[in-house]
């Protein structure tokens, strides 16, 4: 006697596991920002409830002493005590922010990272020289992701200033200090 065999192709154990597997990966990346992306979502960009970073906050430095008087010169001063007003566009990471008279634009990362990163230039004019630069770049990370605009938020950063593109014989300064600022 000869076996008969059944020439039709049966389901392998791997395709009857592909979407269980596939479901169990997807919730194990959940917060890992590959299934869940929190705030900066490369897809889509929007924040997911942990983005309330709108407000003003004040600044205070650890270090407060002078700047010297390159920087004097140069137009740089340090914003101790100033209001740097924070505002998130629509539900994007986007971020304006002022610093008094400075503008500026970044970006905002949320989920297990709240960075924030903010730059801007302000044109200066000495004497009868060419115009130059100040640049601003401030860089940190809120303490607890902001959940709600009511509530406390302390944002940690560094403060860096420069006066760029300078003309021969004028005063050149760079500021890095670490800062907090409370909303």
């Amino acid at each position: 006697m000869s076996d008969v065999t059944d020439n039709t192709v049966k389901p392998s154990a791997v395709k009857h596991l592909r979407i269980p597997l596939l479901l169990v990966t997807a919730a194990l990346s959940m917060g890992s920002g590959m299934g869940n992306p929190g705030c900066g979502d490369s897809s889509d960009n929007k924040c997911r409830g942990d983005c309330a970073i709108d407000g003003t906050y004040v600044i205070r430095f650890e270090d407060t002493s002078s700047l010297g008087t390159n920087c004097t010169q140069a137009g740089l001063t340090l914003p101790e005590g100033a209001q740097l007003l924070i505002t998130r566009e629509g539900d994007t990471t986007v971020v304006r922010a002022s610093l008094g008279d400075i503008q500026l634009t970044g970006d905002y990362y949320g989920g297990s990272y709240t960075g924030m990163s903010l730059s801007g230039r302000k044109t200066v004019q000495f004497n009868a020289q060419p115009d130059s630069e100040l640049s601003f770049f401030l860089n940190g990370y809120f303490e607890e992701a902001p959940a709600r605009g009511d509530t406390r938020a302390v944002f940690s950063a560094t403060y860096s200033a420069s006066r760029v593109n300078v003309p021969a014989g004028e005063p050149a300064c760079e500021v890095y200090r670490r800062f907090t600022a409370t909303r």
